[in-house]
């Protein structure tokens, strides 16, 4: 089931991170880089919750915590219209439709939180993330050279992004 983290999910979240952070290369974090404590993470909850524009949606089979999505939206009124994504997904839950699950969640929560532009970055060798992203309409903006180092070799990933069409753009 998919739905919106909640301040008991502090502890299952963050233990969550870390372990997708273990799991592969393609998130930001290296392995045991990432420290949350069960408050911090309940703050960050917390955080996410009170904000207009972002919000955490989690993935939770049979009570446990198998994937997230934060959607982080700018504080500016400049950018106050987009939120970059930031998704994990724990590789044994992959190509059941979860992935697509949390950004159909997240496309709802746009709508609502009246979300002009979604954003994200993505390595360019993650092709099955790039397919999924292409599905629900996010474009290739760009290539960010040599921006991550993942063991001793510099990666290039892509800026994408998704535009929802308003009454203004």
């Amino acid at each position: 089931m998919i739905r919106r983290a909640t301040l008991i999910d502090g502890k299952a979240l963050s233990d969550l991170m870390r372990r997708i952070d273990r799991e592969t290369k393609y998130m930001l974090y290296e392995p045991e880089e990432r420290s949350m404590s069960t408050e911090q993470a309940e703050a960050f909850i917390e955080r996410f919750g009170q904000a207009v524009n972002s919000d955490i949606f989690v993935v939770d089979i049979d009570e446990q915590l198998v994937g997230y999505v934060l959607v982080v939206g700018g504080k500016p009124s400049r950018i106050r219209h987009r939120a970059n994504l930031v998704i994990g997904l724990l590789d044994a839950y992959t190509g059941r439709g979860l992935g697509a699950g949390l950004l159909e969640a997240v496309d709802a929560f746009a709508v609502e939180a009246g979300l002009v532009r979604l954003e994200l970055t993505v390595r360019k060798d993650n092709l099955r993330a790039i397919e999924l992203y292409h599905k629900f309409g996010f474009n290739i903006e760009g290539t960010r050279i040599a921006s991550l180092l993942i063991d001793g070799e510099y990666v290039d990933e892509l800026a994408m992004s998704k535009i929802f069409t308003t009454e203004e753009t």
